[in-house]
């Protein structure tokens, strides 16, 4: 069960990337600054969620495969 969390969360990372990637595309060939600025929002957007989603495999893949709880504090 818990595999097929991680697996969810590595397929939302790729897609996420790939939407980013093409987004980066369209604003490569983006005539206007409005169409810029419109893929530069959606990039923003989808590295947000992509940071959340990345963040979340991150917890959950030391939540199930172990970890030190005060790796963090260590700084």
């Amino acid at each position: 069960m818990k595999d097929q969390e991680l697996s969810k969360f590595n397929k939302m990372i790729a897609d996420k990337a790939t939407i980013i990637s093409n987004l980066s595309d369209q604003y490569a060939k983006a005539s206007t600054p409005e169409e810029r600025m419109w893929c530069a929002i959606q990039m923003q957007n989808h590295a947000n969620a992509l940071r959340v989603v990345t963040e979340r495999l991150g917890t959950d893949t030391k939540k199930i495969y172990g970890g030190k709880a005060d790796e963090d504090s260590k700084g």
